[in-house]
């Protein structure tokens, strides 16, 4: 989230001589404004507000005054003094965008959401074109999980920017976000791919695309995606494990070994890379690396009692995605079976829910990978191997086969 800034439209505009003249109260207070605003930019807060404390209340800039005054309270880490600064600021004037604006800014620098949601939606209704209200409300949508009215939000702002303005690439940026947060691959790749045309060497975009590709299954694609991107940046374990992936599900035992050992470097509380590194050593007979893994799986628990909570998570986490998947509510099922997995790592059953789910939805590719990748686990996994079967016959064209699929397993 930016910063919280304030910009020229905060601030009053300079009296001529003639209403200086007739209004002395109100030019004192301008250049004492005007002062308090160049400490602010300087970073001097408690400076801006002593001079704020010589302004007289009485004058046309009081609720500038109030603004002025909670911006300083945001940069001192005072959230309370300064909600009341900008409250006093509104009731001053209540039909003023910026005010809105910089006190929704302010709540989010706060991490409060619901009341920045509030000013920032309130400043946009009230002036549309306010430079930055827009992005900043979609920001603030997207920090509170928002994704869908986040991307709506810079859909409506991208119409208006040119196409290589550093404005547009921030755009593009929250959009492949909020797309890829929602797990919509194909927007994933557009939004990503266009960002690359602005900033070809990002690693952020290749990451996401490799992981795009690898959720739609196009296995060699995502491969150079995600080699692109560990490239950039080498320390990014999740594309390191993904690739790990990508070789064990091509059988690459060894080249899937060192990827995974990589990403277990950088993200070492990862327990679905400790358990498939486990697995990789076991079947390469490799009983001084597989003894090392089980001992840090089992030492990544402190004692049973952990363990059988993450147990009981799980099962809680995948009924309720069964839940939801009645209610026809996908996203959230997904992401659900998606949160069991990761919760419980060695129990197959959740991550063989969300194919079935998949290939319910018409998603047959993503189905297709997700059991390719529970088999490259177990490759003799009855459940996987049957969902498979029935994956591919929806991917030549067979939809009567939909019906053959099994329920979803609970607990």
């Amino acid at each position: 989230m930016s910063v919280l800034v304030i910009g020229s439209q905060f601030f009053p505009p300079s009296l001529s001589l003639a209403q200086q003249q007739k209004e002395p109260r109100a030019a004192t207070t301008s250049i004492l404004l005007d002062k308090a605003k160049k400490l602010i930019v300087a970073g001097d807060p408690e400076g801006a507000l002593s001079v704020l404390q010589q302004a007289k209340i009485g004058s046309p800039y009081d609720s500038e005054i109030h603004v002025m005054k909670g911006v300083c309270q945001t940069m001192l880490a005072k959230p309370i003094a300064s909600a009341a600064e900008f409250d006093q600021a509104i009731a001053l004037r209540p039909n003023y965008a910026p005010t809105y604006f910089s006190a929704g800014l302010a709540f989010a620098t706060f991490s409060n959401l619901e009341q920045a949601l509030d000013r920032l939606s309130t400043a946009l209704r009230l002036d549309p074109n306010l430079p930055g209200v827009r992005y900043n409300y979609a920001l603030v949508l997207a920090r509170a999980g928002h994704y869908s009215e986040s991307e709506k939000q810079v859909d409506m702002e991208l119409a208006n920017q040119s196409k290589r303005s550093k404005g547009s690439l921030e755009l593009l940026r929250l959009k492949a976000r909020d797309v890829y947060y929602q797990k919509k691959w194909q927007d994933t790749l557009n939004a990503y791919g266009k960002m690359l045309e602005i900033t070809p060497n990002s690693a952020e975009a290749y990451a996401a695309m490799g992981e795009a590709l690898y959720s739609l299954n196009r296995s060699q694609e995502s491969l150079t995606a995600l080699q692109k991107s560990v490239t950039l940046d080498p320390e990014n374990g999740s594309a390191h494990a993904l690739i790990g992936k990508l070789y064990q599900g091509a059988s690459q035992r060894d080249q899937a070994i060192g990827e995974f050992e990589i990403a277990h470097r950088l993200v070492p509380n990862d327990r679905e890379i400790v358990y498939r590194l486990y697995r990789l050593y076991n079947k390469s007979g490799n009983t001084t690396g597989a003894a090392r893994l089980h001992q840090e799986l089992e030492t990544s628990f402190t004692d049973s009692t952990t363990q059988s909570d993450n147990e009981r998570k799980a099962v809680i986490l995948n009924n309720t995605g069964i839940e939801l998947e009645n209610k026809g509510d996908v996203l959230n099922a997904l992401d659900h079976y998606d949160q069991a997995a990761k919760a419980d790592v060695t129990n197959l059953i959740f991550q063989r829910n969300a194919a079935l789910l998949l290939c319910k939805t018409g998603r047959v590719q993503e189905a297709i990978q997700r059991l390719r990748d529970i088999l490259s686990v177990d490759e003799d996994d009855a459940g996987a191997l049957q969902i498979l079967a029935v994956a591919r016959e929806l991917a030549a064209g067979d939809l009567t086969k939909k019906g053959s699929l099994p329920k979803p397993s609970g607990f």
